[in-house]
């Protein structure tokens, strides 16, 4: 495979996205146009925007280049009913794809089961888009990178 070969595939793969607080339509206009990009060069898979700019970013652009929108972001709540507004909201502004953070604080608290039905609930409501867990890994930290307790002798 040719590096420009390689280059075409990997931007394939890419999701442009713009989730800036202050973002505006002129923003994500702009942001459409580059998804799009050069015919020769082709274009992205995806553009990720906030759900209040999924009908323009789908009317933007064509068929073939995805729209997707986040819920429960930044903060990864665990407020199901607030995600299932969201996650509503996203699909009938004509989103194809919905990424949600997964609930990290409440993992971290010892709340497993309540994040793994979160999370199943979560996949029900989003039949047939896409769904895409956002893993905020750099909140999760390591076992390795926590200080352990040390044995009293």
């Amino acid at each position: 495979m040719s590096l420009e070969q390689a280059a075409r595939l990997a931007l394939q793969c890419l999701d442009l996205t713009s989730l800036n607080d202050g973002d505006t339509a002129a923003d994500i206009e702009v942001l459409c146009t580059r998804a799009i990009g050069a015919p020769e060069r082709g274009h992205v898979a995806a553009v990720c925007v906030w759900p209040k700019f999924v009908a323009q970013a789908r009317a933007a652009l064509p068929k073939d280049i995805r729209v997707a929108a986040v819920a429960n972001f930044p903060d990864g709540s665990l407020d199901l009913p607030r995600v299932l507004a969201e996650i509503d909201a996203i699909a009938q502004a004509g989103a194809q794809e919905v990424d949600v953070v997964l609930p990290y604080r409440a993992l971290m608290a010892g709340q497993s089961t309540e994040v793994g039905e979160f999370l199943s609930e979560v996949r029900h409501a989003t039949r047939p888009l896409t769904l895409k867990v956002i893993i905020e890994s750099g909140e999760l930290g390591s076992p390795r990178a926590s200080p352990r307790p040390r044995a009293r002798r």
